[in-house]
């Protein structure tokens, strides 16, 4: 059993109740009014999603158009600063002030499954 102050531990029928998949971000854009938020629009293949990621300190715009990410795509809309986001992209952050978004070491098709 987990000590206080541990992570809970979760079942494998409890994970694959999250849909993590691949996508690729084809436009990227600053939120208005915030420091913190930018509007990404990720494909998924035959789809695409808005999502809103707080990573404007440590990514350009410029710099994520193209990329793939990791993407957990069945997690409930919310609205931030007045629009919806669809989807939450995965970071590892090391608590040193360095964020990097989690991806793919080869190239895989929009919309791939993560198992």
């Amino acid at each position: 059993m987990p000590e206080a102050g541990d992570n809970e531990i979760v079942d494998i029928d409890y994970f694959k109740k999250i849909k993590l998949v691949v996508g690729k971000v084809v436009s990227a854009e600053n939120v208005e009014k915030s420091n913190k938020l930018l509007k990404l629009t990720v494909s998924f293949g035959s789809r695409q999603k808005t999502i809103l990621s707080g990573i404007k300190k440590y990514y350009k715009t410029e710099d994520l158009v193209g990329k793939k990410v990791i993407v957990i795509d069945n997690l409930k809309p919310a609205n931030l600063m007045g629009m919806q986001s669809e989807g939450m992209l995965l970071a590892a952050d090391d608590k040193n002030g360095n964020l990097s978004l989690l991806t793919v070491d080869r190239d895989l098709a929009d919309g791939s499954e993560i198992s």
